[in-house]
Parts: structure tokens; sequence; C-alpha cells
């Protein structure tokens, strides 16, 4: 298998950026089932895998600060049966379009998806699915009145209405540090101690989540497939006073799982969240941090009795 992904991985690898000229290319290697294209919104092309048929609810998973859609492979093919599963790249991250600096922030990720859903014909409620800054925009979503009724049920994974500063800090460092790779190998090893956090990844999750992590440069190297200027609008003055009230307000039935090792969603902090709104269920997933990646039996079993309970 990881031969098979090696060889693969030289044709995503030396894929040119994406751009105007290339949005009408071939879908890109790696598919796994999954329906790919390019999506013009709000002027920006936004980079969405889709899996399951359209006649289904629709379950949207958006993943972390400086991950990518193809996170959620293993979760999707779990959930496919039931549910049309839409996985989008944020702009700035793995296949989507880079903006300017000062675009990467929440407001503009909001009308993204609001977009990304009347483009994709959503017509009901959609369960959301949200690691991170994923779990964030989630509950943005779900608190916002204009924007609340698009959710049906909202799962948070390891993120609260507050982070604790020194995480945000330990996030800011190492998505801040350029790394250069000159193969896979190399390449892995990085990735395996920084997201070790994770939890248990399969061999074959870990050459996927490698191969959709990395960017080659025009001299040959290897290294991460992300905009840096993503961080110039991370971890702002945070405003946990309203925070919390807009998660007090939101309606929808909530499960928060949290990687009983995180610094991100700490132990106190679900408490909290648990007192604070209507129907908030948890997870807590042991000898796991930041942030669980919902790839074992028990999240995936956990994840689909909350959708269709």
């Amino acid at each position: 298998m990881y031969r098979e992904i090696k060889a693969l991985a030289l044709r995503l690898l030396n894929r040119p950026p994406i751009s105007a000229s290339t949005v009408d290319k071939p879908p890109l290697p790696f598919a796994y089932g999954f329906q790919e294209q390019l999506i013009r919104i709000q002027g920006v092309q936004v980079f969405v895998r889709t899996l399951g048929s359209r006649s289904n609810q629709a379950v949207m998973c958006w993943h972390g600060f400086a991950r990518n859609g193809s996170d959620f492979f293993t979760l999707a093919h779990a959930l496919a049966d039931d549910f049309f599963v839409i996985c989008p790249d944020t702009p700035g991250r793995g296949n989507s379009e880079w903006m300017a600096a000062d675009q990467y922030e929440f407001p503009l990720y909001q009308i993204l998806a609001v977009d990304l859903l009347k483009h994709l014909n959503i017509s009901g409620r959609a369960h959301w699915i949200g690691t991170s800054m994923g779990g964030a925009l989630g509950m943005m979503m779900a608190s916002n009145p204009t924007t609340r009724h698009l959710i049906d049920r909202l799962v948070i994974n390891d993120i609260g209405p507050e982070v604790p500063e020194d995480a945000i800090e330990r996030i800011r460092e190492y998505a801040s540090e350029t790394h250069y790779f000159a193969d896979l190998d190399e390449a892995r090893a990085y990735f395996e101690t920084i997201y070790a956090s994770f939890g248990d990844l399969s061999n074959d999750e870990w050459d996927r989540l490698v191969v959709h992590s990395l960017r080659r440069l025009d001299d040959g190297r290897l290294t991460q497939h992300y905009d840096p200027q993503i961080l110039a609008r991370f971890g702002g003055v945070q405003n946990p006073a309203l925070a919390w009230t807009m998660f007090s307000s939101i309606t929808s039935r909530m499960l928060v799982i949290r990687g009983m090792e995180s610094d991100i969603l700490t132990a106190s902090i679900l408490d909290r969240m648990i007192d604070s709104a209507l129907f908030v269920e948890k997870l807590d997933v042991a000898n796991t941090g930041h942030a669980p990646f919902l790839n074992s039996h028990e999240q995936i079993q956990c994840i689909r009795s909350f959708l269709t309970k």
C-alpha cells in the first residue's frame, strides 16, 4: 500500500498551484470514491470533496486550522451510506485558493459555508462536524440568528468557546515554522511527531495524511500544504464573555468530543459547556490530545448514533 501511495503521491505533489488557469483540470488522484470539484464562491476557488447520495441529509465536515478536508476520509466513508458528506478545504489550505492575509478570518468562512450549501442545493438543515477551527465555525453558525436555521446537529471536536492562551501559542509556534522535506519518509517522521496527539492512526491513514499535507516547491522539495499567511489573523484577542453567551444561545443538539490529554479543550471548559447549553452530550477519548482524528470505531459509532437517534 505504501508503494502505491508513493507512486500516486508523485502525481499529486507535482500538480501546479491552483489558479484560475487550472480550475477546469481533471480531479486529483486519491479520490477514494469522493467526487472532487473546485467551486468559485465569493471570488475564491474552494476545493470540495463529497461522498454519498445527494438525496440523503447533508453532513458538513470542516477541518482544523492548518489541516484540510482529507482528514475526514475515514469518517466520511463510515457515514456515506446514510448521509451526503461534504468535506471542503478552507481557503489557504489543501487545494483551495490562497487569499490575501487579511481575508483569513471567520466572517468570510461563515459566508463561504452558507454559499457552499447553496451551491450544492442543500435545502434542509445540515449536520455539522467540526474539528478545532471547524468546530468553532460550527458554533458560530449555530449561534448566529442568520445562519442557525441551517444547522441541525452539531459535533464539536476538541474546541470550546474559549481557548487557553498557552495552547494558542503552541499552535502558532508549530504552524508558523516552515519545514522542508526531501522525501515522503522524512515528511512522515515529522507529521507523526507533531500530530501524535491525533490518536491511533493506521499505516494507510498516516500515508494519506502525509500526502495531503504536502505540496512540492519549484526546487523539488516538499513543504506544508497551507499558506503561511493563514497565521496573520490567528489567535487574536478573545472575548470569553461574548463567546459563552453565543454558545449558551445554541439550540441545536451538540456532541462535544474531547481528547483527554488536550490542552485546547480542557476538562473544566467541557464541563462548563455541558452546563451552559440546552442539549450537550460528551465523548472523552483516552490517550488522545488535540484533536481526536474521528477514525476509531468508538468515535465513529458515537457520532453515527448521535446523528441518527
